[in-house]
C-alpha cells in the first residue's frame, strides 16, 4: 500500500501562515497568524540560540541564512557550529516525529569563506543512483547551483557519523522508530563567499511497506536502478521531486538574501 503524505507546502509568499515560537522538547507550540514577511525574520532562531530537543516551526537562521521549513513541528537533534576565522561553518539537523515514527528529517550546512581562495566545483552535484539531478551551474563564473534527489542511508562515517550519532541517540531516547534511509532532495547553492546546503528527506518505510523479507527499506532499495524497476516506488519519488522543485525558489531566496 503506498501512502503519500501530505508535503506540507510553504504558504506562497504574500498570504498568511501559521507562525510559532521556539518552545523546550515536549512542550506545545503556539501559534499564531502573521504575515508570512514577519514569519521568515521576526521568528527565526539563529543556530546558537537552539539547543537539541527543542520544537520549532516555520524558519530557522543557520549562519546567516533564513530558511523556511516544511509545515510542521520540527525537533532539533543535531547543532555543530564551528568559528573557524578562515572557514566558519554552521550545522542543523532536525527531525518531524508523529506517532513515535521519524516522518521526515531535514540538514542544513552553512559555511563562510573570509580568503575566497580554494573554491572547487562540488563533487556531488551527479551520481549514478540519484533519481533525478539538475545541475545549474558548477564553477562556472564562481558559483554552483544545483540539486539531485537520492536515498540517503541512515549511517555514516568522517563528517556525517556526528550528526547521525545525534539522531539515533535522540530516537532511542524517546522512543522513535528511525528508518535506515531517507529518500529525498538535496540542494547545493554556493559562491566564493558561502555556500548553503539542505537535505530534506522522508521516511519510506511509512509510505511504502517493505518486502517481508527486508522488514524495513535500505539505501539499495531507492537507488535510481531499484527506483526504475518498481513502478511504487517511481510513483513515490516522481511526487516528491514535483514537491522539491517547488520547494527550490526556498532555498534559491535563503541563498540570495543572506547577510
Amino acid at each position: 500500500m503506498i501512502r503519500i503524505p501530505d508535503m506540507g507546502l510553504m504558504t506562497k509568499m504574500g498570504i498568511e501562515m501559521a507562525v510559532g515560537s521556539a518552545n523546550r522538547f515536549g512542550q506545545r507550540v503556539r501559534t499564531a497568524v502573521l504575515p508570512v514577511f514577519i514569519a521568515l525574520f521576526a521568528f527565526c532562531l539563529p543556530a546558537a540560540a537552539l539547543e537539541v530537543g527543542e520544537t520549532i516551526q516555520d524558519s530557522v537562521s543557520v549562519g546567516g541564512f533564513t530558511m523556511p521549513l516544511p509545515a510542521g513541528v520540527w525537533t532539533v537533534y543535531y547543532i555543530n557550529q564551528s568559528d573557524d576565522p578562515e572557514f566558519p561553518t554552521a550545522k542543523v539537523g532536525l527531525i518531524l516525529e508523529r506517532g513515535k515514527i521519524v516522518r521526515q528529517a531535514m540538514y542544513i550546512r552553512t559555511a563562510r569563506a573570509t580568503k575566497h581562495t580554494g573554491f572547487k566545483p562540488y563533487p556531488y552535484c551527479e551520481r549514478p543512483y540519484y533519481f533525478y539531478e539538475e545541475t545549474l551551474a558548477n564553477q562556472a563564473g564562481n558559483v554552483q547551483q544545483c540539486w539531485h534527489m537520492r536515498a540517503e542511508a541512515l549511517t555514516g562515517d568522517g563528517e556525517s557519523s556526528e550528526r547521525y550519532a545525534s539522531l539515533l541517540e535522540v530516537s532511542k531516547r524517546n522512543g522513535y522508530f528511525l528508518p535506515l534511509t531517507m529518500i529525498g532532495a538535496r540542494y547545493h547553492f554556493a559562491n566564493r563567499s558561502k555556500t548553503l546546503r539542505v537535505s530534506i528527506g522522508w521516511n519510506p518505510d511509512a509510505i511504502l511497506r517493505a518486502p517481508e523479507s527486508k522488514k524495513v527499506w535500505r539505501f539499495e532499495d531507492w537507488t535510481a536502478d531499484a527506483i526504475a524497476a518498481d513502478p511504487r516506488k517511481k510513483v513515490i519519488m516522481t511526487k516528491f521531486k514535483k514537491w522539491s522543485q517547488d520547494w527550490l525558489p526556498n532555498v534559491e531566496n535563503a541563498f540570495s538574501q543572506s547577510n
